[in-house]
């Protein structure tokens, strides 16, 4: 289930009759009327996001586009965004709604500053309709922003920051609690890396375990977190008693030398087989992101990710071309180095769907892009 509309669904005033629409679950009837449109969603439905803004504005709808997204690369939205939110939007949305209601709103709002997470609203999934909320599966929350690490590769920590801030522990059981209400027994903790601050982390999962004691059907939960704490048998086996049966786990690669050249530092203190085990031991699956592409890979890499993985016994495995996004000090090199493929111009010179076996962003060093895309199949 969606978080990100019901939390600024929180945010908005009474005055304001809210309807939240997830195209995964349910479709668009643009005939009904509305004052503002919202539109979120991840990069590769950027092009979905755009086509529905200019459905709604032919309608005479404002158009008000926010998220990582649009945050992290305003210039591809604003040639159809009638309002952006760029940045965390508990502060900047209820300010955007008050000029609205004023008829004073301006065409950007920017979050400046880091938003306390203390000050979080519980999410308000009342603008769901009753059909939709009944093809969830999962639910989704969110226990804290950040991420102290520097990977290349990754825009976390260009959007929420490298300081790692964490919601009230009351608050997240109280948030892991409204799905149950509708029936759902399978949350998501939605962050970037949950165990970075370990001893914060070990009092939401301790509380989640007791909360969890408590009820009739237990709730499973999955996170994502760093390998590190595999060290750490008391995480372990906090997370197992609180029901954490699975976890994702940005493994990247078995090259150390890709790992050292994208700054996965944490990744090479170690054997990762072994860490691998340590969560399997306690009966938690881990489920492996993988990169192929990284300069200091040849053509042996798809093999030897391969068996990795087989020696690991990780039976879900997520791999993905490198690519250099938006606000990424991987973009930022890539591009000094004439590499930079954008994705954006790719799709429009050649319409089809964007997903990560069809569009690259940067030219590999030791192998051409059709040899990339052959190895990652």
């Amino acid at each position: 289930m969606n978080v990100a509309l019901p939390t600024v669904a929180a945010l908005t005033p009474g005055e304001f009759e809210v309807r939240i629409i997830d195209e995964n679950v349910e479709e668009i009837d643009f005939d009904i009327p509305y004052d503002i449109a919202g539109i979120t969603g991840f990069v590769t439905q950027f092009f979905r996001a755009q086509k529905l803004a200019e459905e709604f504005s032919r309608r005479g709808t404002l158009v008000v586009c926010g998220g990582p997204c649009v945050s992290l690369c305003p210039e591809r939205w604003r040639p159809f965004a009638d309002v952006l939110i760029i940045g965390e939007a508990e502060r900047i949305w209820p300010q955007f709604l008050n000029d609205y209601l004023h008829t004073r709103h301006k065409n950007e709002y920017r979050e400046t500053e880091r938003f306390d997470l203390a000050e979080s609203l519980i999410p308000d999934y009342g603008g769901f309709s009753k059909s939709a909320r009944k093809k969830y599966m999962m639910g989704l929350v969110q226990a804290s922003r950040g991420c102290p690490y520097k990977c290349e590769f990754c825009s976390v920590g260009a959007y929420v920051g490298r300081k790692m801030q964490y919601k009230p522990v009351d608050r997240i059981v109280r948030e892991v609690e409204e799905p149950k209400k509708i029936g759902i027994n399978f949350v998501i903790i939605a962050d970037d890396n949950l165990s970075a601050d370990r001893e914060k982390a070990k009092a939401i999962l301790t509380a989640l375990r007791d909360w969890n004691s408590r009820q009739r059907s237990p709730t499973m939960f999955i996170t994502q977190l760093s390998i590190d704490v595999a060290k750490d048998d008391e995480f372990l086996e906090i997370a197992a008693e609180a029901g954490m049966t699975a976890v994702q786990i940005g493994i990247e690669s078995p090259c150390i030398e890709s790992l050292r050249e994208t700054g996965k530092c944490q990744n090479i203190a170690s054997d990762l087989i072994q860490d691998i085990r340590r969560f399997q031991e306690y009966g938690i699956t881990v489920i492996s992101t993988c990169i192929v592409g990284f300069d200091h890979d040849g053509l042996s890499i798809f093999k030897d990710q391969l068996d990795f993985h087989m020696r690991s016994a990780v039976p879900n495995v997520q791999i993905y071309p490198l690519q250099a996004m938006d606000a990424t000090a991987l973009k930022r090199r890539i591009v000094r180095e004439n590499r930079y493929l954008d994705w954006e111009e790719q799709y429009r010179s050649n319409p089809e769907h964007l997903h990560n076996l069809s569009t690259f962003t940067m030219i590999p060093k030791q192998m051409s892009l059709e040899q990339l895309r052959a190895g990652t199949y």
